[in-house]
Formats: C-alpha cells, structure tokens, sequence
C-alpha cells in the first residue's frame, strides 16, 4: 500500500456517527459553502472517505468522527 501526504486547509466540520453522515452531509456541505471537490473527509484512523462504503468501514472499525477539510493545492 502507497501512502502519500495530504495537506489540508481549516476544518470545516465533521460527522459524528455514520447516521449523522447519512442525515446531514448536504445541509453541513451547503451550509459551510464548500464543494465536495475542494475537500477531504478523513476518518480517525486517518483513511480518506470518499465513497458510501468507506463511511460503512468508518462506522464498522469505529473510527468516527470524520472530519472534512479544505485541501490545500499548490507549492
């Protein structure tokens, strides 16, 4: 397995349980005026969730809260 580094921007907000993910991810992503392009949510185990079944494997291994960021491109 590669890894690589990401950094990231201020913290925007996170998802406390995998219910909250499922209630809430639109009204938090269109409440912070952030588009999902310009973000990376990561779990506590520090594992990008990108995809429905990521989130599962967060909710699955306990690793919430996943937390959104800005991503930082650039130099």
């Amino acid at each position: 397995m590669q890894e690589i580094t990401v950094r990231v921007g201020d913290l925007l907000f996170d998802f406390s349980s995998f219910g909250d993910w499922c209630d809430s991810a639109r009204r938090k992503f269109l409440m912070s005026g952030a588009r999902a392009a310009e973000t990376i949510c990561v779990d506590s185990a520090g594992r990008v969730c990108q995809k429905g079944e990521e989130f599962q494997r967060a909710r699955d291994e306990n690793t919430f809260p996943v937390r959104v960021y800005y991503v930082l491109c650039g130099k």
